[in-house]
């Protein structure tokens, strides 16, 4: 039975009662329905059209009459006639009768389509009963969100409501990874996207959907639910980050406008997402910010950036109206627009904390430039970064917000400040936009330490609750009408988007905009009466998001981390086997291998980000071992999360650690940016042989593999891998260099956070972050694994070109080609068993895991595509993998063939 027949009683009940509304016209009544509350004299129709009306009348009440018999068939093929039918009030009805009873046979897609349609016709009661039926039966049938093409779901997505939420919150979670995906890679991230909501039975759901797959693959057992919240689209946009975005109506098309950091401004389908038109050049550096006005009818976008311009774009034509606007000295940092007199003005600040008005017909200044206060000691402090316009009685208004805090109002018609400035006590400004609170003219505010607040701009006084973020840079805000009141828009490096009730500063909901990248612009519209979010991201794509305003949780998902994953082991405890997770938040976390369920409570003591981690046994009893990008080595109890012993100190900041065992001591093989490797003995805290030479550079990763019967470390630098002897400290062999240079594009390094604070970083958007030592090209080592094949240690170089290159320790020479391990940066790697046959698996930056025989070389299974960044992995007990991704933490088991989602033992 389909997912659709489980509501065949509910159809019916929706559909019934308008079921007894007879669609004939009776012979004495020469009366029909030309349009919905209208009736019309047949005789004075043309006979073809009255025919027509009769017929299609006829055709819809008795398929009501077969229906009621029983007879489904010949219900179907009577409506089937009907739906033909030029006369649009019967075709719409038609349309919903066999939308419903296809839906009911399981024929979703198909039930689909005819609502689609039915939703365009005249009848307003209709559509409103087909909408219901669109955002609750085919959003709850798994076949049918696996097999759905993208535009289809576009147009269902935003009706969900009901039982229908579950299904439309999971498809969404990754739609931004299976959009042009075929059914198999849907269907593997519907399953995980369930767990992580927490819905097993909907996972079951997805993994029961029937698809040719032969091959053994990576099947979910259970998955975190820490980051998400997806959106409706997710488009690739600019070639570099997406650093403006608003929207305007060009012909009666809804679109969405954004600017570049390469300097170009785009136009985008509202609803689709497509691109509109070429992209229109001229700037030759970063927008920082574009506004949309129509003068004269004429749909115009404004941009201003950092190469102190301000432009003009016709959107029709994509032409610039007018030559460059100059007259900034600094970087143009924000513009909008508003009417002044009758006239249509941009309005503009920048870095030169000047405020300057435009005419958009002209291109010609107005008035002379606003200016702040003479300069203060604090240069920085001063600098404009932020405006939004609105209108204060009558008097248009530019409201604008600089890098101290400091808030001003300026009446544009006159050219002068209005009162005196107003001190948020946030910090450095860095968005406003302009919305009206019960009538009154206000601006949310974000602020750079990720604070956000309300101003009403007539009193000046702070209006609604203090609402707190995490800290960050790059934090924006805006405000949208929700139909139930106002409510503020903030987004964070991190990608993720808040929707908040200013009222009571509690969240109503969220998404995570930015799976490969934080946001860095943010703007709100109303589409047929619901808020729509667009964001744009440092990774250059633009993004739509239709919050769903229905505060009931969907699922019950499992807590996990808050930021992203960066270590993953498995660890024996009080004789049962545990997952221990690290996260860029500072937290450790324990969950049942078999459940995810929390296995202790998270431990919170870590001082940064946890960027390695090892598991040993002291003293009978399991300890981790972790490194926190400073200088030292810190032991602690799993079960406690507590401390063990005194920090071990390291020459520079340690980058990678790894567990050995040699003559019966547990050591610990650490490397950091000095180059230099150290070997402790963890029971007594002792650094065996003091700093070890050899590496030219930081060192980035470390792993242990045993030789010829003895303990080995294996460490490596950014071209270079050493193994060495623990117990003794010495050199084993000669190093082994990896190749030059491949034809693999570079990436872009990962960077630690800063430690400055933003406010006090240099440029406003633009923060400079320190970044460990290594070579400026060639192919960087980012992570080792080692086993023993067929009685052979071999060992795989996991490098940052995407590539792993496999080598035999005995006689250090390579086994076979390189491996495109991914199609990006490489980010983690582990050896597993699985069956009994050593494997590797590999993640990348984009997301996907690859599993290879290392016997063979031969690849296992398909990609486990995963809809975030993979940041770690770890071999587990009975063949299954640990992974980290995102902020997430999942565990996985190689099957052959599709089984129930959250249990049962991987068959390989």
């Amino acid at each position: 039975m389909s997912d659709s027949q489980e509501h065949r009683g509910w159809i019916g009940r929706l559909l019934g009662g308008r079921r007894t509304q007879a669609a004939r016209p009776v012979p004495e009544d020469r009366r029909a329905w030309a349009r919905p509350g209208e009736l019309v004299d047949l005789d004075s129709l043309p006979p073809d059209v009255a025919r027509a009306m009769v017929d299609a009348a006829t055709a819809i009440d008795e398929a009501d009459q077969a229906y009621y018999r029983g007879d489904l068939a010949q219900a179907e093929q009577l409506l089937r006639g009907a739906v033909t039918t030029e006369i649009d009030p019967y075709r719409q009805l038609a349309e919903e009768r066999l939308g419903g009873m296809l839906s009911q046979d399981g024929r979703m897609a198909e039930a689909v389509a005819l609502w689609l349609r039915a939703a365009r016709g005249p009848d307003p009661g209709l559509r409103q009963a087909v909408a219901t039926c669109l955002g609750s039966i085919p959003l709850a049938d798994g076949a049918f969100l696996v097999n759905a093409d993208p535009a289809t779901m576009r147009a269902v997505l935003p009706e969900a409501w009901g039982f229908g939420r579950p299904g439309a919150a999971v498809y969404q979670a990754s739609a931004h990874r299976h959009r042009d995906a075929g059914p198999a890679v849907r269907r593997r991230l519907l399953v995980l996207d369930a767990l992580r909501y927490g819905d097993r039975e909907l996972a079951a759901r997805f993994e029961a959907v029937p698809l040719d797959e032969r091959f053994p693959q990576w099947h979910p057992v259970w998955a975190s639910g820490s980051q998400l919240g997806g959106c409706l689209w997710s488009v690739a946009g600019h070639p570099k980050g997406t650093s403006a975005v608003t929207t305007a109506t060009v012909d009666g098309r809804p679109v969405v406008v954004t600017g570049g950091e390469e300097g170009t401004v785009r136009l985008w389908d509202l609803a689709t997402g497509e691109p509109v038109g070429e992209p229109m050049t001229g700037h030759t550096q970063l927008i920082r910010s574009v506004a949309t006005a129509e003068p004269d009818g004429r749909p115009v976008a404004v941009s201003g950036g950092v190469d102190r311009t301000v432009r003009v774009w016709d959107l029709r034509t994509r032409r610039l109206l007018h030559p460059p606007l100059t007259g900034h000295t600094g970087w143009v940092t924000a513009v909008d627009t508003a009417v002044v007199r009758g006239r249509t003005v941009a309005v503009t600040c920048g870095e030169d904390r000047t405020v300057r008005v435009w005419d958009l017909a002209t291109g010609e200044p107005v008035g002379t430039p606003m200016h702040e206060p003479p300069l203060t000691a604090h240069h920085y402090r001063s600098r404009l970064s932020a405006l939004a316009t609105t209108v204060l009685g009558r008097r248009p208004v530019a409201v604008t917000g600089d890098m101290g805090g400091t808030l001003r109002v300026w009446e544009l018609a006159k050219g002068r400040q209005l009162g005196p400035a107003l001190e948020t006590g946030g910090g450095s400004v860095s968005s406003l936009a302009a919305v009206l609170v019960d009538g009154r003219p206000t601006v949310a505010v974000g602020h750079f330490g990720g604070v956000t607040t309300l101003w009403d701009v007539a009193t000046g006084r702070r209006a609604g609750e203090r609402m707190a973020g995490p800290k960050d840079a790059s934090h924006k805000a805006t405000a949208v009408e929700t139909g139930g009141g106002v409510a503020v828009a903030v987004s964070d490096h991190a990608g993720l988007v808040r929707l908040l009730d200013p009222a009571t500063g509690r969240q109503l909901a969220q998404a995570f905009a930015g799976p490969r990248g934080g946001t860095r612009a943010l703007a709100t519209t109303v589409l047929d009466g619901r808020p729509v979010v667009l964001v744009g991201t440092d990774d250059g794509r633009v993004h739509r998001w239709d919050p769903d305003l229905d505060v009931r949780p969907v699922g019950d998902p499992l807590p996990g981390h808050g930021g992203p994953v960066t270590a993953v082991v498995t660890v024996g405890a009080d004789g049962a086997a545990l997952v221990v997770s690290t996260a860029a938040d500072g937290t450790a976390r324990l969950w049942d291998p078999d459940t995810g369920a929390a296995a202790g409570t998270p431990s919170t003591g870590h001082r940064g980000w946890v960027q390695a981690m090892a598991a040993a046994v002291v003293d009978g009893r399991p300890v981790l071992v972790t490194t926190e990008g400073d200088t030292a080595v810190r032991l602690w109890d799993p079960a406690t999360g507590a401390p063990v012993g005194e920090p071990l100190a390291h020459d520079g900041r340690v980058r990678a650690v790894a567990g050995v065992v040699a003559d019966g001591r547990p050591l610990a093989v650490t490397g950091g940016t000095g180059g230099l490797v150290r070997v402790w003995d963890l029971a007594t805290g002792e650094d065996l042989h003091g700093p070890l030479a050899g590496h030219g550079s930081a060192v980035t990763a470390v792993t242990t593999v045993v030789v010829d019967g003895r303990p080995l470390a294996v460490t490596a630098d950014g071209d270079t891998v050493r193994l060495w002897e623990p117990a003794t400290g010495a050199p084993v062999g000669e190093p082994i260099g990896l190749p030059a240079v491949t034809d693999a594009p570079r990436r872009e390094r990962e960077r630690e956070p800063a430690d400055e604070d933003a406010e006090d970083a240099g440029d406003i958007d633009d923060i400079d972050e320190d970044e460990d030592e290594e070579p400026d090209d060639g192919p960087v080592v980012k992570a080792v694994a080692a086993a023993v094949v067929d009685g052979r240690p071999v060992l795989a170089v996991g490098v940052d070109d995407g590539l792993a290159h496999v080598w035999d320790l005995l006689t250090r020479t390579p086994v076979g080609p390189p491996l495109r391990a991914t199609d990006d940066g490489l980010t983690a790697m582990t050896v597993a068993r699985i069956a009994g046959r050593p494997v590797l698996v590999t993640g990348g930056s984009d997301g996907t895991v690859r599993t290879w025989d290392l016997a063979t070389l031969a690849r296992v299974g398909p990609d486990l595509v995963l809809p975030l960044p993979v940041g770690a992995l770890a071999a587990a007990p009975a063949d299954r993998l640990v992974a980290g991704f995102g902020w997430e933490v999942a565990v996985f088991r190689l099957a052959e063939h599709a089984g129930q989602a959250g249990g049962g033992r991987a068959e390989a």
